[in-house]
């Protein structure tokens, strides 16, 4: 009996994933890509990559673990006819069954129906806030085959539809920190853009509170943006000179989860944090702002600590706790990895995702 997920001529169906940008900014998305490109059954799903703000290092990333990339300039929609035109032509010279968009607006999904036919997946990795206000934006995807959020905070700002919600995954099966018990350092950690909406500032000030309390205390911030220049002068401003490490661009950010004794994540908006995720697989508690997707990764006095987001008080007060005990750290990153293991695995990632796959274009073919 014929697969039904496979082509009439036998083939696997091609998926095509539409993402920003190739730069080391963009890799939380390309790693969800490369962990499904390893996971997914070969037979039925072949999966494709098309970067939409040129090319950089993420294009070898998945190219390693068998994903066929290529990149051009397109980021402005129909302010940008002949990125359009470009888009359209690369589209028409593919084979593809399923776009799974993880970038972009209606152009770029009006675009992909009219050029390969094929079914369409709109993915919302975060929140769409008001300029002027806390609130989040009612988002509409009428055109879209399937909508997935990335969490049921993302979910719940749709407002046609029932999205399927399907969390990032991380692995588990890594090294814990093992601190040698003669470093007297505490290291904080921190990993993302650094860009205002993460709220790194307020970690800084909170370690300014903490100094004089820990003076063994260091912070590490993994990450690369715009906001580097006016928080190396908030450290400055605020006495850290020489506590404070900017490591830049982490590929690999195992290396310093191995280092680090607590994470923050103080950021003003989040959809579903996956430097936390990793962090938590990795045994680290979790001290974060109650924001977006946030509580439904963090539990609050069980893996972590969660606070009102520029909430600089609370944050050291948190953290003032787990620094004093060390005991604590390690249940709580132990609970942690046990909650990434149980209900933020790999493996049930890549399961919905193959299911959803499944439910689009299992009775596609005829």
């Amino acid at each position: 009996m014929a697969d039904p997920l496979r082509s009439k001529e036998g083939m696997a169906r091609e998926v095509l994933h539409i993402l920003g940008s190739a730069q080391p900014e963009g890799s939380s998305i390309a790693r969800m890509v490369c962990t499904l490109a390893r996971g997914i059954d070969p037979a039925r799903y072949q999966l494709r990559a098309l970067f939409l703000e040129g090319e950089g290092p993420l294009l070898g990333a998945l190219e390693r673990v068998g994903v066929q990339c290529s990149a051009l300039t397109w980021w402005r929609g129909a302010r940008d006819p002949a990125g359009a035109w470009k888009f359209w032509r690369r589209l028409r010279s593919l084979r593809v069954d399923l776009v799974h968009v993880h970038f972009g607006g209606r152009s770029v999904r009006r675009l992909a129906r009219a050029a390969t036919r094929g079914k369409i997946i709109m993915h919302l990795h975060s929140r769409i806030m008001e300029s002027r206000g806390p609130l989040p934006v009612q988002i509409s995807v009428p055109d879209a085959d399937a909508v997935v959020a990335a969490s049921h905070a993302v979910a719940r700002c749709v407002v046609d539809g029932c999205p399927h919600v399907i969390y990032a995954g991380a692995d588990t099966n890594t090294p814990t920190p093992s601190r040698d018990a003669a470093d007297s350092e505490l290291v904080l950690g921190v990993a993302g853009r650094l860009i205002p909406l993460k709220g790194i500032d307020h970690l800084l000030c909170a370690a300014a509170a903490l100094q004089a309390e820990f003076p063994q205390l260091r912070i590490e911030i993994a990450g690369s943006g715009s906001e580097r220049a006016n928080l190396e002068a908030s450290v400055a401003r605020l006495g850290l000179s020489g506590r404070v490490k900017f490591l830049g661009w982490v590929d690999e950010i195992r290396s310093a989860l191995l280092r680090w004794d607590v994470f923050v994540l103080p950021s003003l908006e989040e959809g579903f944090p996956i430097a936390a995720l990793e962090a938590m697989a990795a045994g680290l508690p979790v001290v974060a702002s109650s924001v977006g997707g946030v509580p439904e990764l963090v539990v609050d006095g069980n893996t972590g600590w969660l606070v009102p987001p520029a909430g600089v008080e609370p944050l050291t007060s948190r953290l003032r706790t787990l620094l004093r005990d060390p005991e604590q750290r390690r249940k709580m990153g132990a609970a942690g990895r046990n909650r990434v293991r149980e209900q933020f695995s790999l493996n049930l990632m890549t399961q919905g995702f193959s299911q959803l796959y499944d439910e689009l274009l299992g009775n596609a073919v005829t």
